[in-house]
């Protein structure tokens, strides 16, 4: 694990730079709201009744989407951006349940983090590191057409993508049935 760390050191930094910026920015958006908003929000979460996880197919979708635009290298700037999303709908949610049920709305998030994304998130970064890659030996491939090494790099990149979309496939599956029941139980925590 550290030799992965320490080989994607660079990387892994401008991801936490980017997940940082973005998680703040979801903070400081819900602070300016307008307060009719904000209660209305308040008010929808307190009368939520199930936090079921569902995000097959979102996450299917995006991934297949990234993939398939890595190859017109369109897909390496809309990927850094997703993670940028990704940071700011947890610091939007974040703040939310804070305002909401102040420490207890932090456990609660931070067990839904933990629970539900941590796992994809991880994921999703290596993944956007795949699409980073393939979008640069594709355009290297069309710089230096002739050569069969950098096609190799770039079908090794997009078959490990394949594998990380079927795994959180597998992981969101998963989720879908045991969130609940986990969510169900934490109820006193939104009280």
């Amino acid at each position: 694990m550290q030799n992965l760390i320490m080989k994607h050191k660079n990387y892994l930094l401008f991801v936490v730079i980017v997940l940082g910026i973005g998680l703040l920015i979801g903070i400081l958006y819900y602070q300016f709201l307008n307060q009719s908003i904000k209660e209305n929000i308040v008010t929808t979460l307190k009368t939520y009744q199930s936090f079921n996880y569902n995000n097959t197919l979102k996450d299917l979708i995006i991934m297949s989407l990234l993939l398939i635009t890595s190859f017109f290298v369109i897909g390496l700037p809309i990927g850094i951006f997703y993670l940028f999303y990704e940071g700011i709908s947890l610091g939007f949610l974040l703040n939310i349940f804070y305002v909401t049920y102040k420490f207890k709305g932090i456990i609660y998030f931070l067990i839904h983090f933990f629970i539900n994304k941590l796992v994809i998130l991880i994921l999703l970064i290596f993944f956007i590191k795949r699409i980073i890659n393939i979008s640069r030996y594709t355009i290297g491939y069309l710089v230096y057409r002739h050569d069969s090494a950098i096609k190799e790099k770039i079908f090794s990149n997009f078959k490990k993508c394949l594998y990380t979309i079927m795994i959180v496939l597998v992981i969101n599956i998963i989720l879908y049935f045991i969130s609940p029941v986990i969510f169900n139980n934490l109820k006193f925590l939104l009280k």
